[in-house]
C-alpha cells in the first residue's frame, strides 16, 4: 500500500487518544496506590484480616464509582495484598509490648519518688559550732588587740579547736584570707562563699565537711554592718547517706550602741524574716553567728523565727532566755530539731586564740 494511502488511514487524532489514555491509566493507578497506603498506615491492630480486606475492597468499589475517565480500568489489578493475621498479630503484640514499657516506666518513677519520700523521713544527727576567729587584722601591727598573738599563730589554735569540738559544721565570723587558708589547709573542710565574694568577704564564711555534706546552693542576704552593707551568707546542703537537705545561715551584726544598736535590731529583723522564708520550704535551718547579744537576741529573734536554742530558753508563756552564762556567739535552728551536748567553751579566750568562745552542738534531725 502506498505510503500517502497509511497516512490518511491513521489520522493524528488516534495518536493523542492513545496517549490520553495511558496518562489516565497512570493517574488512577497512582490514586488507588495511595488510598491503600494511607489505609495500611493507619491500620488499627484490633481489625481483623478479614476485616480489612473488606474495608479495602469497599474503598475501590466506591472507587470504581467515580465518574472519572480512569474508573474504566480494573483497579483491583493494583493492590496490594492486605495484611496477614500473622502480621497483624504481630503488630498487636508489638503495641502491647510497647504500653507494657511506658507501664514499666512509669512504676520506676514512682519507685523513685516514694525512695526519695521515705529518705527524705531518716533522721540525721550533725555537730555544728559557732566562732569568732579574731581576724587578722585587729592583732597586726597598728590593730586593737595588740596583747594577743598574730592570727599566723593564732590560726594553728583555732583549727585545733575545730578538732576538738569535732564539728561538722562551722559558723566562722571575722575570718580573713590567711585565716581561711590556713584553717582549710589543716582541717580540709569545704568553705562557703570562701573567697567566691572576693577577699574582702569572707569574714562570714561557713566550713563544712563535703565528705558527709553534698554542696546544693549558696545565697546571701544583707544586713548593715558598723555603717557598711555585709552580705551574709545561706548555705543549702545535702546529707550524703540520707539525701536529707538542709539550710545553714551565718550572720555577724553590728556590736555596741547609738546607731550600731539600731543596726543590730535591723539585723535581727532580718534574719527573722529570712529564716521565716527558709521554714516555708519545709527543710530544717540552722543559724550560727556573733549576734553581739545575749537575752535580747533570743527573745526578739528565736520566738519570732520559730527555732529553739540547745542552751535552753522557752517562749511557750512569754519570753524565758537561756540559763546564764549567755554568750553573744549563738547556734539555734529551726525545724524538727532535739539539741544535746551544748558546748561553751572558755579556752580561746584565756589561750588567746580569740576574744570570743567557741560554741558547738549535736542537732538530731527528724
Amino acid at each position: 500500500m502506498p505510503r500517502h494511502a497509511l497516512r490518511k488511514r491513521l489520522p493524528g487524532g488516534r495518536l493523542a487518544r492513545t496517549v490520553l489514555g495511558v496518562l489516565l491509566v497512570v493517574t488512577l493507578g497512582l490514586s488507588v496506590f495511595a488510598a491503600v497506603r494511607a489505609s495500611l498506615i493507619d491500620l488499627d491492630p484490633s481489625v481483623s484480616s478479614e476485616d480489612l480486606a473488606g474495608q479495602v475492597a469497599a474503598d475501590l468499589s466506591s472507587r470504581a464509582d467515580d465518574p472519572t475517565p480512569g474508573a474504566v480500568l480494573p483497579a483491583q489489578t493494583l493492590v496490594k495484598a492486605p495484611p496477614t493475621k500473622a502480621e497483624i498479630r504481630a503488630r498487636q503484640e508489638a503495641l502491647a509490648e510497647k504500653r507494657a514499657k511506658a507501664k514499666d516506666r512509669a512504676l520506676a518513677r514512682e519507685a523513685g519518688r516514694l525512695s526519695r519520700s521515705e529518705e527524705a523521713a531518716q533522721p540525721f544527727s550533725l555537730r555544728i559550732g559557732s566562732f569568732n576567729v579574731l581576724g587578722s587584722q585587729h592583732t597586726a601591727p597598728g590593730g586593737d588587740r595588740r596583747r594577743y598573738p598574730p592570727a599566723s599563730v593564732r590560726s594553728p589554735k583555732a583549727a585545733a579547736l575545730i578538732g576538738k569540738h569535732g564539728v561538722d559544721i562551722v559558723g566562722t565570723q571575722e575570718l580573713q584570707t590567711d585565716q581561711l587558708a590556713a584553717l582549710q589547709s589543716r582541717t580540709g573542710l569545704a568553705a562557703y562563699p570562701g573567697t567566691a565574694w572576693g577577699s574582702a568577704e569572707t569574714d562570714n564564711s561557713i566550713l563544712y565537711d563535703d565528705s558527709r555534706f553534698q554542696f546544693v546552693s549558696g545565697s546571701k542576704f544583707t544586713i548593715t554592718f558598723m555603717g557598711r552593707a555585709r552580705p551574709q551568707p545561706i548555705l543549702q546542703l545535702r546529707d550524703i547517706a540520707t539525701g536529707r537537705e538542709f539550710y545553714v545561715v551565718n550572720t555577724h551584726p553590728s556590736a555596741g550602741g547609738g546607731r550600731y544598736a539600731t543596726e543590730r535590731r535591723s539585723g535581727q529583723q532580718t534574719l527573722v524574716g529570712i529564716v521565716n522564708q527558709l521554714k516555708a520550704t519545709g527543710l530544717p535551718v540552722l543559724v550560727t553567728g556573733d549576734m553581739n547579744d545575749r537575752e535580747l537576741f533570743y527573745c526578739n529573734v528565736v520566738p519570732a523565727a520559730g527555732m529553739t536554742a540547745p542552751n535552753g530558753g522557752s517562749y511557750a508563756s512569754g519570753c524565758v532566755p537561756p540559763p546564764s552564762p549567755i554568750p553573744v556567739d549563738w547556734v539555734v535552728g529551726a525545724g524538727q530539731i532535739a539539741w544535746s551536748s551544748y558546748w561553751r567553751d572558755t579556752s580561746p579566750i584565756t589561750s588567746k586564740v580569740s576574744d570570743h568562745f567557741f560554741i558547738s552542738a549535736t542537732a538530731q534531725i527528724s
